[in-house]
């Protein structure tokens, strides 16, 4: 029997949906507080680089249409090798995104219900986060789904109040203070956990209707959606005027359209999005260390699975990182964009070999050029994360490398 197939309009609001998830809620205040005045050019350049990354992974995704999707392009152009550094990478990320996405949650809990000491936020963070572990580990589905409805709502009500912002608010723009080059390399790392994700674009191929015409554009109209929404609450919250119950982070942007309810509303928004968001994307990477456990490319106790086909001892795994993590944020011993930076660091080297893998096997002169402009932005951006990340990508490199070459000796 086959399966029904979608079409571009329904692939669009899937990656609108799943590119956008906790990032939209996280990242504008964080922005805002790292590099002030200059957030809004920081966003106008991410929005562009997100048009950029789905343009390209979307192309690589029709050289190999599938469930790898850029997985088998960085195979295709390098070798096993390079594909394992790349999951390695991706897997090392998800140790610290997650734990930025259960602090969110508790952030922008009501005032009426947020914990007020850091033994509180721990254990509400801990209970959040044990729960979505064993969902995941409950075999549950059609999570990807909700997400999206949720996503989509998020998105025409922060649009909106957004726009109201900047049109009844009294803030103005005012003149640029002198450039910091330093602040807005680490702010454009932050922000590019708002574009993580455009790798997975090709993973569709076998579920659209004619993959080489509907993935382009589907992966162009949700990059352009995905960049309007934050360069506009970007602006709605730095040249907004609010008052002072409206509330906190991206609450604001609500308040215009719910008053004294936006806690509520948002605070319901942000728990389902990021409750979601934390179980389409964790548990896939769990999956995908349980893949590598079963074919050798981690301890082979990592590829146990329960009776659903859940990643289990994996998904214990990441649940006691990220408890400790959670943990050191109570403690103050590392704050959420610290949590972001060295997510974004393992990221970006996972984006890094998938663009020049683009560069290589791509042929006609658009798309390698686009490629090759994308993978030298995100080479810079990389020199921006924390050292110990970039010694723990140099650690990797050379242990797939002296791996595979003790194979090549077999």
């Amino acid at each position: 029997m086959s399966q029904r197939k979608i079409g571009t309009f329904s692939l669009s609001l899937m990656l609108t949906g799943s590119i956008l998830g906790s990032g939209i809620i996280i990242l504008p205040p964080l922005v805002l507080n790292v590099v002030g005045e200059w957030a809004i050019v920081g966003w106008l350049i991410t929005a562009l680089f997100g048009v950029a990354f789905a343009y390209v992974f979307a192309h690589a995704g029709t050289l190999f249409p599938g469930d790898g999707g850029a997985a088998t392009a960085i195979e295709h152009a390098f070798g096993p090798g390079a594909k394992r550094l790349a999951s390695y990478s991706l897997m090392s990320a998800t140790m610290f995104g997650p734990a930025a996405v259960m602090l969110t949650i508790v952030n922008y809990l009501p005032p009426v219900l947020a914990p007020e000491t850091a033994v509180d936020r721990f254990l509400v963070m801990a209970i959040i986060q044990v729960s979505c572990a064993g969902l995941i580990l409950s075999g549950l589905k059609n999570m990807s789904r909700i997400g999206v409805i949720l996503a989509a709502l998020s998105t025409i009500l922060l649009l909106v109040g957004s726009w109201l912002a900047l049109y009844s608010g009294s803030g103005s723009i005012h003149h640029l203070p002198p450039f910091d080059g330093r602040s807005m390399g680490y702010s454009l790392l932050l922000m590019f956990f708002g574009i993580v994700g455009w790798e997975i674009v090709g993973n569709y191929g076998n579920e659209v209707r004619d993959p080489k015409k509907t993935i382009p554009r589907a992966a162009l109209y949700a990059s352009t959606i995905i960049g309007l929404v934050f360069v506009s609450v970007g602006a709605g919250m730095q040249y907004g005027s609010f008052p002072a119950d409206a509330g906190s982070g991206v609450t604001v942007l609500l308040y215009p359209l719910f008053g004294s309810f936006a806690p509520w509303i948002m605070g319901g928004l942000v728990a389902a999005l990021c409750v979601t968001t934390y179980i389409v994307f964790a548990g896939g990477v769990a999956r995908l260390a349980a893949h590598l456990g079963e074919h050798g490319g981690l301890p082979a106790f990592l590829g146990k699975r329960n009776r659903f086909g859940a990643p289990m001892t994996a998904m214990i795994c990441y649940t006691v990182i990220h408890v400790i993590l959670i943990g050191l944020v109570c403690l103050d011993v590392i704050d959420m964009a610290g949590l972001l930076a060295v997510a974004d660091g393992f990221f970006l080297t996972n984006a890094l070999l998938g663009t020049l893998a683009a560069v290589r096997l791509f042929h006609k002169p658009l798309p390698k050029f686009i490629a090759v402009l994308l993978s030298m932005g995100v080479f810079i951006v990389l020199t921006m994360a924390h050292w110990p990340v970039l010694v723990a990508v140099c650690a990797m490199a050379v242990f797939v490398m002296g791996r595979a070459r003790r194979f090549a000796w077999r």
